[in-house]
């Protein structure tokens, strides 16, 4: 029996529905705005909510249509087959709802800043598009995917500051670090379904980083926690803890199955969470 045949489990329904990732966008932006004091509308964390959905929504579409229909996938691209019709029908409803609130409470100026996302939005699509194996390993999709995402959780907090110094900037890099990690990591393990899919990506690439991927992990965990002692001591302590437990993850891939792997992925993102009542 397929893989895909088995029915999801409760746990793994968050991931195949795409609801991961806007919780873990939204969590950190409350973060960035709680620390540096930012008096953010909630409104914004729907809005940013919805764009993060609707972008992942629109990912998942894309790689279903270029997907096999039978052979090796992952739940998510399986769920999102067998459901393609409903799932645009979502992803337009949830976009058209998202427009209005952009348009109804997002200022002038934080909406020129959303553009310039937008924008390295569509240089990621183009990308994926043009996508080889050589641009795959020269100019990586995972890691501008993790800054892209990093970004977007920052900007909204930052055009409500009244002034944003080198701490916020550097906290900032730090979140889009360990987002690219993250998606580095599941580009490992799902190097197998990627190349059944003729999707390329930075593990089946020619890739000088992912043999130091270990490193690159234990480096960023030292940088966030030595930077706890200067900066916002919560942000760089959450993205020590989402850093660390993906090097944990790392370390103990081979005891834990894919599906594991898959979902503890974002879930380790949620680290903000844990500094709701600091």
């Amino acid at each position: 029996m397929k893989r895909n045949s088995h029915p999801c489990p409760p746990w793994l329904w968050p991931n195949v529905l795409g609801l991961d990732a806007p919780v873990v966008a939204v969590a950190w932006q409350w973060l960035f705005a709680r620390v540096f004091g930012a008096d953010l509308p909630a409104v914004f964390h729907l809005i940013l909510g919805l764009s993060v959905w609707c972008v992942y929504l629109a990912d998942r579409l894309y790689d279903s249509i270029r997907a096999p229909s039978i052979g090796s996938q992952t739940d998510r691209l399986g769920f999102t087959q067998r459901h393609f019709a409903g799932l645009v029908c979502v992803a337009l409803t949830a976009a058209v709802a998202n427009l209005f609130l952009i348009i109804r409470y997002v200022p002038r100026s934080l909406i020129l800043t959303g553009l310039i996302t937008a924008a390295l939005l569509g240089v990621y699509y183009l990308i994926r598009l043009k996508g080889n194996a050589r641009l795959a390993s020269a100019a990586p999709r995972e890691i501008l995917c993790g800054m892209i995402f990093g970004l977007g959780c920052v900007i909204a907090p930052h055009a409500f500051l009244a002034k944003g110094g080198w701490d916020y900037s550097f906290a900032a890099i730090l979140l889009g670090l360990v987002c690219s990690a993250n998606c580095i990591l599941i580009s490992v393990w799902e190097k197998e379904e990627d190349i059944a899919c003729n999707s390329h990506s930075i593990a089946s690439s020619p890739s000088r980083l992912i043999p130091h991927l270990a490193h690159a992990l234990t480096g960023l965990i030292i940088l966030a926690a030595t930077m706890a002692f200067i900066g916002p001591w919560q942000i760089h302590l959450a993205v020590c803890l989402s850093a660390l437990s993906l090097r944990m993850m790392l370390h103990f891939e081979n005891r834990l199955s894919k599906r594991t792997l898959r979902v503890l992925a974002d879930a380790v993102l949620l680290s903000p969470l844990l500094f709701a009542f600091l």
